[in-house]
């Protein structure tokens, strides 16, 4: 029995949506609800030594349910950025721009000047008494580097009710201290900010726990051009999984939208994928140690075969033996690896001359159907079918084989056949190691949606029948599609799939049901 949150009446009943707050009637549910209406998610903040304040269901989650949406406490341009508008963070060209009459950063037009955004280096570049004169547009501009750890500054004077949140949120200030990056940080951000803006507003060390904050709980956030860096307050608290279990999608405002693309159990922690879960173990290791300064022990890092796929496996040295190259420690990827059949073992050198070579190819490839061939049979020497270089040119070629539905209805059978077979294997492997890549997963399957609808369509001309289980085939991967693209804004690409998606599935209920 817990107190009813209006009248402290002992109750059983909770709030369904959160199951933590109690009401003994549901006119005091009612009555209670602004106030209750902004804490009231399915899950609390927890805390314990290992991982600090992280989240955990407060209850069972449901496939596909939203966890929450919030706006930002803080945006600005990326720490590494070209000129952009002050305002909506968009790109601008130096013949079509205005600068700020007040302090004279660059502007995409006067509607920008009056947003909340532009507030605080205005302000502080006018208290410097001399206005800021950007001639460069080509490529990244070093003025650039602070200006979102000044808002972060000053946040106090601009938006007091998330000053306080902001202040909450971890830096790792005493981890990163001594570190490159900190340094090249404290030379770039750290001892600029007073130099430039002729200010002693921020002591040295607040300037660098700014830093640390947002580089830490720093969300990048893909709704501008170039995409830009915002800070979320409950949000910051997911930890990370290489296999997570929520995916993070933005509306068009730049809102964060957490929801769970599986479902969820009541007391499991709330997990986002920090890096980037279709690189390899030892890429995403190195990449997340170097951002967010740990070592990841997640269910995928801690299993060298990745759930199984063996994602990150080379074939081995001899070529007389099938079997493949995987670490010899599971806790170090940077050692010795060794073949899992004959036990032979290379050296990491080995290993990294293969990938480093393999990646670069990839890099200076001209993107075509004819190269990525190539490149797949050329690769097959070295790695397997399933590893992340091939699947990641396979996911190329899959959307290269007939870009629209004019190309897919003329393009060869056995082209068609490998556009199905590829696409297939890929949804059936991502679903697998990282299901909450939500729009990866989603084009993929309109992929094979619209490659199934056709190769129906070829074989009916050729039949006169209409084969009712490969149209309920195509319509279960395009309800796939819409599913794992329901929240993706038609601001992105993403979201004008999703719109053809629908369309697509009504027609298909409606041939099937006549069918």
């Amino acid at each position: 029995m817990n107190p009813c949150a209006v009248c402290e009446t002992p109750t059983k009943n909770n709030c369904s949506n959160c199951n933590q707050v109690s009401y003994c009637s549901v006119q005091h549910q009612k009555q209670h609800w602004k106030a209750h209406k902004p804490n009231c998610h399915p899950f609390k903040i927890a805390h314990n030594e290992l991982l600090g304040r992280h989240l955990v269901a407060t209850r069972n989650i449901k496939p596909y349910e939203i966890i929450l949406k919030e706006a930002p406490l803080v945006r600005g341009p990326a720490q590494i950025s070209a000129p952009v508008c002050m305002g909506c963070l968009n790109s601008i060209e130096a013949n079509d721009h205005i600068d700020c009459d007040k302090c004279g950063w660059p502007l995409c037009g006067p509607e920008c000047q009056a947003l909340d955004e532009h507030k605080a280096e205005c302000q502080l570049t006018q208290d410097r008494g001399q206005k800021v004169n950007v001639h460069e547009f080509n490529g990244p501009h070093p003025l650039y580097t602070c200006v979102s750890t000044v808002r972060c500054l000053l946040i106090n004077e601009t938006s007091p009710e998330n000053a306080e949140k902001f202040k909450q949120l971890e830096s790792l200030e005493h981890t990163r201290r001594g570190s490159n990056q900190w340094k090249a940080d404290l030379a770039s951000i750290g001892q600029f900010i007073p130099k430039f803006f002729r200010t002693e507003k921020f002591s040295e060390e607040e300037i660098m726990r700014t830093v640390g904050a947002l580089q830490i709980n720093g969300h990048e956030v893909p709704t501008s051009d170039p995409p830009h860096v915002a800070v979320f307050y409950t949000a910051s608290f997911t930890e990370n999984s290489c296999l997570p279990n929520l995916a993070k999608s933005f509306n068009k405002n730049g809102d964060c939208v957490l929801w769970a693309p599986q479902a969820i159990k009541k007391n499991a922690h709330l997990s986002i994928c920090y890096s980037d879960a279709v690189w390899g173990t030892a890429d995403r290791q190195r990449h997340l140690m170097q951002t967010k300064l740990f070592k990841c022990i997640c269910d995928r890092c801690k299993d060298i075969t990745e759930l199984g796929t063996n994602y990150s496996a080379i074939k081995c040295e001899d070529r007389n033996c099938s079997g493949i190259l995987l670490p010899s420690k599971a806790d170090d990827w940077n050692a010795s690896w060794r073949c899992l059949e004959c036990q032979k073992q290379v050296q990491k050198k080995y290993v990294d001359g293969i990938l480093e070579r393999a990646g670069q190819d990839i890099q200076n490839m001209e993107k075509n159907e004819e190269n990525i061939l190539k490149y797949l049979k050329h690769y097959e020497k070295w790695l397997p079918s399933y590893h992340y270089h091939m699947n990641e040119v396979k996911i190329l070629l899959v959307q290269l084989l007939a870009k629209n539905q004019a190309e897919l209805m003329v393009i060869s059978d056995e082209k068609l056949t490998l556009k199905l077979q590829y696409a297939r294997d890929l949804i059936l492997l991502y679903e697998k190691i990282a299901p909450c890549e939500v729009r990866m997963l989603g084009t993929l399957c309109f992929e094979l949606h619209s490659a199934i609808a056709e190769q129906t369509r070829r074989i009916s001309l050729q039949t006169s029948l209409s084969p009712k289980e490969m149209l309920e085939e195509s319509l279960l991967y395009v309800e796939k599609c819409v599913n794992y693209l329901q929240y993706e804004s038609d601001i992105f690409i993403e979201g004008h799939i999703l719109k053809q998606a629908k369309i697509n599935r009504d027609a298909l209920r409606m041939v099937i049901r006549i069918s």
